[in-house]
């Protein structure tokens, strides 16, 4: 039976080569998890990455447009419209990082892999700010007193 391979240390080797950030702060933002024995271990934190994005992506495209969904529909009143775009705004950003992400899946090279690992990680660090802002306001919108356009149309 084969070795297994230590992914962490191969992990550091990349760090070291391509000065990528530690394995513990990608982790912390991106729910890296243990890495798995893999060929291509920065295209399996490329798609882990892209799984936290795609999240965040959800949940403020559910506030800009939600679909029939009560808590989503409940949620996009407590925003403006000028806050709306705003959140279209940090959506758009996040969406280019999703999709280089995504094409860099699948055309990997390592070494552009490595360069959007750092690229993402670091803008990814501001973005985050602004979208916690957002899911403040969101669970602070539900302890709010108020008569919403969908509790009177639902009782009324």
């Amino acid at each position: 039976m084969p070795e297994e391979k230590d992914m962490t240390k191969e992990y550091e080797t990349l760090k070291k080569k391509y000065n990528l950030p530690e394995l513990k702060e990608l982790d912390k933002e991106f729910c890296i998890g243990k890495l798995e024995e893999t060929t291509f271990l920065l295209r399996g934190i490329i798609n882990k990455m892209n799984e936290r994005l795609e999240q965040t992506l959800k949940i403020l495209g559910d506030i800009i447009q939600p679909e029939n969904n009560l808590a989503n529909m409940y949620e996009a009143e407590g925003f403006s419209d000028d806050e709306k775009k705003n959140i279209f705004d940090l959506f758009k950003k996040i969406s280019y990082y999703h999709k280089e992400l995504l094409i860099n899946d699948f055309t990997h090279e390592e070494d552009l892999a490595a360069e959007l690992i750092n690229k993402t990680f670091k803008e990814w660090k501001e973005l985050k700010q602004e979208f916690l802002k957002i899911l403040d306001k969101v669970k602070q919108y539900w302890k709010k007193e108020t008569k919403s356009r969908l509790e009177l149309g639902y009782f009324g």
